[in-house]
This record gives C-alpha cells, sequence and structure tokens, in this order.
C-alpha cells in the first residue's frame, strides 16, 4: 500500500459568511478505495463534494490528490490530472446522439483507431449500447446519468467522484449502476456521495458519515448500520 494516500483532505474548512458549511473534515482514500459519504440534507456533503471538485476553493486546509494539492485548480485540469468527476446535474451534449458523446470524450486521450476498437465495449459496459443512435436531449434523466458516467470512465481516471449517481434511475438503471461501480472499483478507487440508503447498502464497504460539516463517524458499512449515532441523525430520520 502507498504511504500516499490516493486523496486526502486536511483541516478542509468551507465558510459562506458567518455559516461554517464544512469544518475541519480530514478525509483519506487509498487506492483502488470505495469511499461512501452519507448525511442528512445540510450535512455539508455536497459542499465538500464541490471542494474535491474545484468548484468551490476552500476557505482553509488543503485537498491533495497522490501530495499534489489541488486548491486554486478548475474542474477540468483536476481531472487531467486523472480525476473523473460526475455531477447531479449530467454534463452531456443534448444535441449529439450517445455514441457521439462517448467518441468525444474518448478522443480526448485516444487516437481515431483507439477510440474505434475501444467505443464497442465501453458503449456495452456502461450499459447504453442500446442507446447509442439516439439524441442524448431525448433521454430520461437516469440513461443522461450513464451517458455521463461512460463519459468519466472513457478518461479511464485513477478516481471517480459521483455525486449522488442514482438520483432519477429506474429500478432497471440503479441494478446496470450497482454492477457498474462494482466493476469500475476492480481498477479505480470511487468516492460517492449519496442518500438512497438501500443503494449505498448495496455497494459499500467504508462509510464516512456526515453531520453538520464534520464527519460524525466513519466505519464498515455494517457497523455504520446499526450505529445508535447515525441512527439519530440520519436513519431515523429517513425512516421518520
Amino acid at each position: 500500500m502507498s504511504a500516499v494516500p490516493l486523496l486526502e483532505t486536511r483541516g478542509l474548512t468551507m465558510r459562506f459568511g458567518g455559516v461554517v458549511a464544512v469544518s475541519a473534515v480530514n478525509l483519506v482514500v487509498r487506492e483502488a478505495e470505495l469511499r461512501c459519504l452519507i448525511g442528512p440534507n445540510g450535512a455539508g456533503k455536497s459542499t465538500f463534494f464541490k471542494c474535491l471538485t474545484g468548484l468551490l476553493r476552500p476557505t482553509a486546509g488543503d485537498v491533495l490528490f497522490r501530495g499534489k494539492s489541488l486548491v486554486g485548480l478548475g474542474s477540468h485540469a483536476i481531472a487531467r490530472l486523472g480525476v473523473g468527476i460526475k455531477t447531479q446535474v449530467p454534463s452531456v451534449f443534448d444535441g449529439l446522439s450517445v455514441r457521439e458523446n462517448i467518441w468525444l470524450a474518448l478522443r480526448r486521450r485516444r487516437g481515431d483507431d483507439a477510440v474505434k476498437r475501444r467505443l464497442p465495449g465501453l458503449l456495452d459496459e456502461v450499459g447504453i449500447a442500446p442507446l447509442a443512435d439516439r439524441l442524448v436531449g431525448q433521454l430520461a434523466h437516469g440513461q443522461r446519468q450513464l451517458v455521463e458516467l461512460g463519459m468519466v470512465v472513457a478518461g479511464d481516471p485513477d478516481l471517480i467522484l459521483l455525486d449522488e449517481p442514482a438520483a432519477g434511475m429506474t429500478d432497471e438503471e440503479v441494478d446496470r449502476l450497482v454492477g457498474l461501480i462494482k466493476a469500475l472499483n476492480v481498477r479505480h478507487a470511487l468516492v460517492v456521495v449519496e442518500h438512497d440508503m438501500q443503494f449505498i447498502r448495496r455497494i459499500a464497504t467504508t462509510v464516512t458519515v456526515f453531520h453538520q460539516g464534520t464527519v460524525l463517524v466513519e466505519d464498515r458499512v455494517e457497523s455504520i448500520l446499526v450505529d445508535p449515532r447515525v441512527r439519530d441523525v440520519y436513519l431515523g430520520k429517513q425512516a421518520a
């Protein structure tokens, strides 16, 4: 195991005026690890995610990718370092077909011959081959989510950051997403921000629970699901 974590935050803090949305968060993600971040609304998950992806510059602390600070870098610069970013709102080209979207994502890093070899397999891998000739703008939200995930995977990143990837998906699409995340985790590290606990149960190994901008607890998913503190601040509220 490498002594330098793949991803690390040190004292990460984000303030908006007098409101502290994220407070001194320390997080370590290793190579090929799958980490899930959960917590109730307003816990700081989304703000933390935006600090990781360059959408927000933290007020204090640092974000390190293989020891290199990401603070001050934009999302595109972070992606070039080997970080794939999937946000809540799909970032796709509505006027192009699914095949063309994936082709463009592959072409950023490969020549034409390599793209031709990889394209059919990637469409199958993500489960969007039947949609290949459809315009992305005509797809349902869950299908668009899968297209964007395919575009992220096309970059072959070492770390994939997913913000509520299951939102708006049908049960069948969620099943496909669960299998895809597990397959990706063989070679890629993933950080998944999600509020759907049924989905988390199916994919999680280690879970970090946010509450009021801080890390409440971090443990194996089996322990998290029976932790009374987590039930009090999150699971109990969701059940209610």
